[in-house]
């Protein structure tokens, strides 16, 4: 719990990033760097040197069951949008984690397919060109997915129990998934569990050229999507790094500002796992 305390304190700080920006100012991480110090028992801390827990720093933290799970000291959150609400989660996954995912996805790869909004039903569509797997109850409960889950509740602060089964999928090259909003406009899938309200989407693999994760109704200029520039914001694809973005503003309705897609791979192989979380428990 103790380990939980913190990230939810790191979580809280760095808010204080710019609004849109790419990451937090030169004063305000000197701040955070100087607060670390005096927190973790630094040159400039009264602990330091003395027997207090923490003055040895966060060597401490390899002993905690919860820190390893959370990838305390690894993880590091940034803000990329207030609306939508965006926030990149830096070294999210471990290399092992990513090839573990990928590894349990690629004998069970088929094609993707969108949900039909009069029968809740996925359908094939050329909207989306990729192939994946949804990852089974049994596949849950294995000890790399539980510290995975847990890792995606305590960042997005929802319950797992919230949470739908991941999905793994495989962009290859000049696939991609036009621009859509995860949230449900039919009545058939918001029966259990109600309404999706923010997705984890995290990134599996380097090596890939375009495949960029595009937001058209956010930020004001343009960025580079599977080679053409585009009105909106682009973040790139990078092993390890996911992107927690809400589909439900904080008024509660569905934001239509959360409208998002995948840019067409150029070269080499996107993959990523995805994690949607509703209103209620979906188990």
């Amino acid at each position: 719990m103790a380990s939980m305390r913190i990230v939810f304190g790191l979580l809280t700080v760095v808010t204080c990033g710019r609004s849109g920006g790419r990451g937090l100012g030169q004063k305000t991480r000197a701040s955070l760097g100087a607060q670390g110090e005096l927190s973790f028992g630094g040159k400039h801390s009264n602990l330091a040197g003395s027997n207090f827990p923490l003055a040895r720093g966060i060597s401490n933290w390899a002993y905690d069951k919860d820190a390893i799970a959370l990838r305390v000291g690894y993880v590091k959150p940034e803000i990329i949008s207030w609306k939508p609400r965006i926030v990149l989660f830096h070294n999210f996954l471990s290399a092992e984690e990513c090839d573990y995912l990928r590894s349990i996805a690629i004998p069970r790869l088929h094609v993707s397919t969108v949900v039909d909004a009069k029968t809740g039903k996925g359908i094939k569509s050329d909207v989306r060109t990729s192939s994946g797997m949804f990852l089974s109850p049994d596949e849950r409960q294995y000890p790399m997915i539980q510290a995975i889950e847990k890792r995606i509740s305590v960042y997005s602060q929802i319950p797992a129990e919230n949470g739908e089964l991941i999905q793994v999928l495989r962009y290859e090259k000049n696939q991609f998934y036009r621009a859509h909003h995860d949230y449900f406009s039919d009545t058939f899938n918001i029966k259990r569990g109600g309404q999706r309200i923010a997705t984890m989407l995290m990134y599996l693999s380097d090596n890939v050229e375009g495949g960029e994760t595009y937001f058209p109704m956010a930020g004001t200029g343009e960025c580079s999507c599977g080679g053409k520039m585009i009105k909106g914001l682009c973040l790139k694809p990078a092993k390890g790094d996911a992107v927690l973005f809400w589909s439900m503003g904080l008024d509660g309705q569905s934001d239509s500002e959360s409208l998002h897609g995948g840019c067409e791979v150029i070269s080499g192989e996107k993959w990523s796992a995805t994690k949607w979380m509703r209103q209620r428990s979906v188990s």
